[in-house]
């Protein structure tokens, strides 16, 4: 799990302990940085204090979420009357998590609550659609594939995807081919694309901030693997088709046709 984080000193210290060295944590120093760090940096999910510059600023974190709707927010913040009156506003404008310092902050149940936020619904669902084909799959290749669609951003191709499984790209193969996935470099790129359609939903973002954050060297390569997997274009995709047929027609690839698009 990737966070971006802008917290008071105290709180930042707190959330570094739960999460300890699994997940990775990109600090902001302030609501500008945030910003930045939310485009430049792939993050799973932001965890702010509305009073992290020392005076309450729900504006900032509003902003945020019409800007990219796509990133799950978690307040961290102390309980006190302002604290609180902005957890209420941002609760309107569809921010739901909260988590209250010395209250409901102890590690584990911190770092559960963290990690069952669905970062990416679209990975979730391409999961559950393919599960038919992953139940005659091992169990170390059902975890590495769970891995990919969960975290896309870490896997550069098929051979990451091995390396998951704990098994070399040849094995990989041998091991999907029963299941009727053909190819692991189309899981990959399917993940990929998957990742990039939640991020071209949030209107703060480029096509080319898009293609950089989700590892493709520029927009062009990232439609190119868009058409090859879809039959249409990043733009088009992006306003004309919904996340729900998207995964299906990404699945029927997957399953069916394993195609082979160039690698990214």
């Amino acid at each position: 799990m990737d966070v971006a984080a802008y917290l008071p000193r105290q709180l930042l210290n707190h959330l570094k302990i739960v999460l300890g060295s699994e997940h990775s944590l990109a600090v902001a120093t302030n609501w500008a940085d945030l910003r930045t760090t939310v485009q430049l940096v792939v993050a799973d999910l932001v965890v702010a204090d509305p009073a992290a510059s020392g005076t309450i600023d729900p504006d900032s974190l509003e902003q945020l979420r019409r800007d990219y709707p796509s990133l799950p927010v978690v307040l961290y913040t102390r309980l006190n009357p302002s604290s609180m009156k902005a957890v209420v506003r941002l609760a309107k404008a569809g921010i739901e998590h909260v988590v209250i310092a010395h209250f409901d902050d102890e590690p584990g149940q911190f770092r559960e609550l963290l990690e069952g936020i669905p970062a990416h619904a679209l990975g979730e669902r391409m999961l559950r659609e393919l599960a038919g084909p992953l139940s005659a799959l091992p169990v170390v290749v059902v975890r590495g594939i769970d891995q990919l669609f969960r975290a896309p951003a870490r896997f550069g191709g098929a051979q990451d995807l091995a390396s998951a499984a704990g098994m070399n790209l040849r094995t990989l193969y041998r091991n999907l081919e029963p299941a009727g996935i053909h190819s692991a470099r189309t899981l990959v790129v399917a993940a990929r694309l998957l990742r990039a359609y939640s991020y071209l939903q949030d209107p703060g973002r480029s096509i080319k901030e898009v293609a950089a954050k989700t590892g493709y060297h520029s927009p062009w390569q990232l439609s190119q693997h868009m058409r090859d997997m879809t039959g249409h274009t990043t733009e088009h995709v992006r306003h004309a088709i919904t996340g729900e047929q998207l995964v299906a027609v990404l699945a029927e690839r997957i399953i069916q046709r394993g195609g082979r698009p160039t690698p990214p």
